[in-house]
């Protein structure tokens, strides 16, 4: 084999790993960016619900988020007006796990049946899970970065020095 084929090879080799790596730290960051949009999402509700004793579909209407639009979610919820319902009908565009999802859509329907006081502790206890997941979410996405791309990488550079 020719050396410039070989050194081709390799190019190619460490260009793909660069690449795959770097949708997969995309992908990470865009579900971080969605949890983040929903801890947001539910701390302008409490707002809302507190300043103008807001309800249905004015809890959400001015809400805006760039990671909730993209993934379809905010224009979902704003054609059909129920959380659980956007989140059904989005499917897996968005990229949170269809557990994560399911248990969101739970404890959003549980909303909207009782008193100021008991619809503000619930979306308290929402945001505060949401938090701890975002949190979660955070540590896991840059521990699952570094490994992705050494774990690419150094494959990578071993496939490479073998064939050269």
């Amino acid at each position: 084999m020719s050396l410039y084929i070989r050194l081709g090879g390799a190019a190619v080799v460490m260009i793909a790993a660069l690449l795959i790596s770097r949708c997969y730290e995309k992908y990470l960051l865009k579900r971080v960016d969605e949890y983040s949009g929903l801890v947001l999402l539910v701390r302008h509700m409490e707002n809302e619900i507190t300043k103008y004793l807001a309800y249905g579909s004015r809890l959400w209407s001015d809400f805006r988020h760039d990671g909730l639009e993209k993934c379809g979610f905010l224009p979902a919820l704003r054609e059909c007006g129920s959380i659980c319902e956007a989140l059904s009908n989005i499917g897996d565009r968005m990229s949170l796990s269809r557990v994560s999802r399911e248990h969101l859509a739970e404890s959003f329907s549980r909303l909207g049946r009782g008193y100021l006081d008991e619809e503000l502790s619930l979306l308290s206890e929402i945001k505060d899970s949401l938090s701890e997941e975002l949190d979660t979410e955070r540590i896991e996405a840059e521990k699952n970065i570094r490994v992705v791309r050494a774990l690419l990488l150094g494959g990578a550079l071993a496939v490479v020095v073998m064939v050269i």
